[in-house]
């Protein structure tokens, strides 16, 4: 048993045959003006989003890590274009395909110079131009070699800060850190203590910086004058008898000194040596001797001290300026005062005798 196939359509006229072929035509037709809008909207798309400018062409000798299709161009800090191709032709060959904004025709000149570094604080790697003096005007398709091109990416500068730590960071230099904590860690009592000299200094300062600067000077404008005479003694010292040779060259003179050598060690082993056990031998009648002398010089300090030497000298001075005349006759002034006994002080008061007071 079969089944047939009933189109009707109003718009197609015919039998059911032509209606199917017209409109397998119309879909077919549909699909493929469908496709071409697509493409065509692709490319206008393509061709609408690209960067327009200058194109330029770089050939480095090396890549930095992170640059592709995409990338930043930066001129002075600022975006100037982008990258639109990267490509690897060998082992000391990279090609750098980039797009320049028009603007940068009056800045940058064919003797520019090139730099991979990172565009922002993330490490995102850009491609950096750097301006030099000379050159002609950039032109859309040239293509510019370059025999060095710096890499100061973040990865580059990360990975050799963990070549220079692994290769520094050894067994002796931590030893040797650990040692200069360890001698840190010891003069913190002295730096302490210098903080706290220094508190105290400025508690008791009594005058303005100026003047102690003032007066610093005043010492500092004698130090050259110290210098010369610290410089002629050292001088003297060294053009003296004793730093001379027999022949009166200057060096030191080994037999004078070979000499005092031994009159020092017979001076410790015969005087100073022989001294010392002759005291040791009689330490029985050194003892009450230096004992009585300690007796006798310790008053000393206290008269000296409080005074009293000073009235003793009063003293003597007095019993001196009695004794007059030449040092052959030496005359005694003795004066008697007899008005105050009571047995003579009538009969010498009607003599006229004065009383002294």
């Amino acid at each position: 048993m079969s089944m047939a196939r009933h189109i009707d359509q109003d718009f197609v006229r015919g039998d059911g045959d032509r209606q199917l072929r017209v409109l397998a035509l119309c879909g077919g037709a549909a699909a493929v003006a469908l496709l071409l809008l697509v493409l065509a909207g692709s490319l206008a798309y393509t061709r609408w989003t690209a960067p327009h400018g200058i194109r330029l062409q770089l050939v480095v000798p090396a890549l930095g890590p992170g640059i592709e299709p995409g990338s930043k161009v930066l001129v002075r800090g600022a975006t100037a274009g982008e990258v639109t191709d990267v490509a690897a032709v060998d082992a000391g060959t990279v090609h750098v395909d980039l797009v320049l904004d028009d603007a940068q025709a009056a800045v940058l000149t064919d003797s520019l110079d090139v730099d991979f570094r990172p565009e922002n604080y993330f490490g995102v790697t850009a491609v950096n131009l750097v301006a030099r003096p000379g050159g002609s005007a950039l032109t859309d398709g040239r293509v510019l070699h370059r025999t060095a091109a710096p890499d100061y990416t973040m990865s580059t500068m990360l990975e050799q800060v963990s070549l220079v730590v692994d290769g520094a960071l050894t067994t002796s230099t931590i030893a040797t850190l650990d040692e200069i904590m360890r001698y840190a860690n010891g003069l913190a009592p002295l730096i302490r203590t210098g903080i706290i000299v220094a508190e105290q200094l400025s508690k008791t300062q009594r005058h303005l910086p100026t003047e102690l600067l003032l007066r610093a000077n005043d010492v500092l404008v004698q130090l050259p004058a110290f210098a010369r005479g610290a410089a002629d003694a050292l001088y003297a010292i060294y053009h003296s008898a004793y730093n001379q040779r027999p022949d009166g060259s200057t060096g030191v003179d080994d037999a004078f000194m070979t000499e005092t050598d031994r009159a020092l060690e017979l001076a410790a082993s015969d005087l100073f040596g022989k001294a010392g056990a002759l005291l040791a031998s009689h330490d029985a009648e050194l003892i009450p001797l230096v004992g009585a002398a300690d007796r006798v010089v310790a008053p000393l300090p206290g008269l000296l001290g409080d005074g009293r030497m000073a009235e003793l000298n009063t003293a003597i001075d007095r019993l001196e300026s009695a004794f007059t005349g030449p040092p052959e006759q030496r005359t005694l002034q003795l004066r008697v005062v007899l008005d105050d006994v009571p047995a003579l002080a009538g009969p010498l008061a009607q003599l006229g005798v004065r009383a002294v007071r």
